[in-house]
């Protein structure tokens, strides 16, 4: 396992996952993670696990995450890439 850790440029600084990859997906990618929702909906914690390559990724990238290794974190990233936003804008 490595682990990636992650900070925020600014205290308001977001960094999370779109809602919309909770799931199957079809980069082989089962996420899981809570929805939160407030006009806008984003996930932060989240697992997710690609069956198919015995791979694993948990965290959160506001700070931190581990992964498999570093081939299973990049096709994780290329499929499914986290958003960065600000929270004082919802």
């Amino acid at each position: 396992m490595i682990e990636i850790q992650y900070t925020k440029h600014f205290p308001a600084m977001a960094r999370t996952l779109s809602h919309t990859y909770i799931g199957d997906n079809d980069s082989g990618w089962i996420i899981t993670g809570t929805v939160h929702e407030d006009y806008y909906r984003w996930v932060n914690k989240f697992k997710a696990h690609h069956p198919a390559k015995n791979w694993h990724i948990e965290g959160d990238f506001e700070t931190a995450v581990k992964a498999t290794n570093n081939e299973a974190l990049s096709h994780f990233l290329e499929h499914h890439p986290f958003e960065e936003w600000d929270y004082k804008d919802i």
